[in-house]
């Protein structure tokens, strides 16, 4: 039942032609095009130490709360706020990116949580970007503000009560995607530690977390994008919300 495909994030990559992920050359391309937005999903100062030509800087962490349960979602109004300040719009083609892929695969997972309709992530990240010797910059971009209308799509997003109902289910695997030493410190109830380089059993409703759900916005990714995992949901209050 639960069959682990033990197989690298990076190879998993190579093998998925279908994935939505777009190439350093395609971002190259299209960043100057009026209806792409590339995002930075790394903090204020690491952009403006340098970035893509052409991106604007959306910290993952602006979106999330600070308290009562650090990391976790900002309301759905807010989030919109944020995003339509800064020039997205539920239609826009994203494109995201960071250092690792960690926080890009959180902002990854949000959007489509917003509901946007057409989000990829680039290849290879900040590092990929420089190993091509694209341009880069350290002037930031800013667009003009747009409204967005969010579409919510509940169905990837649970709660602490959600879980616990889950716990004993056969029909559902718990992975918590953290590193083995945090999970073995401590984990909910049967979970299954996958790190988020690794993934889980396609037949089974996957519920996913970590300390802060940054890491399962990832892993998030990598199952429904790359793998075509169809029943996916992350629990957004993670292990800080269950230890509570």
């Amino acid at each position: 039942m639960k069959k682990l495909i033990n197989v690298l994030f990076i190879t998993m990559i190579a093998l998925s032609a279908s994935a939505q992920l777009t190439s350093i050359d395609q971002v190259s391309k299209i960043i100057k095009d009026a209806n792409v937005v590339v995002v930075d999903a790394r903090s204020a100062a690491d952009y403006a130490k340098t970035h893509l030509n052409g991106a604007i800087n959306i910290p993952v962490t602006t979106l999330c709360n600070t308290t009562p349960v650090e990391g976790t979602l900002k309301s759905s109004a807010a989030i919109a706020n944020v995003l339509g300040s800064k020039g997205i719009a539920k239609t826009s083609k994203i494109v995201v990116y960071c250092k690792t892929g960690v926080n890009a695969g959180r902002m990854y997972w949000i959007l489509k949580y917003m509901g946007c309709t057409d989000v990829s992530m680039m290849d290879g990240q900040m590092q990929g970007w420089f190993d091509g010797r694209k341009p880069i910059t350290k002037t930031p971009k800013t667009l003009k503000a747009a409204t967005f209308t969010p579409a919510v799509k509940s169905s990837i997003k649970v709660d602490k009560a959600y879980v616990q109902s889950k716990i004993s289910s056969t029909g559902t695997v718990i992975v918590d995607s953290r590193k083995k030493v945090d999970y073995d410190a401590g984990h909910i109830g049967n979970a299954v530690n996958i790190p988020h380089e690794k993934m889980v059993s396609k037949d089974k409703e996957i519920i996913l977390y970590c300390k802060t759900s940054t890491t399962a916005g990832l892993t998030y990714f990598v199952l429904t994008s790359l793998l075509k995992y169809s029943n996916v949901k992350v629990y957004d209050g993670a292990y800080l919300d269950w230890k509570k």
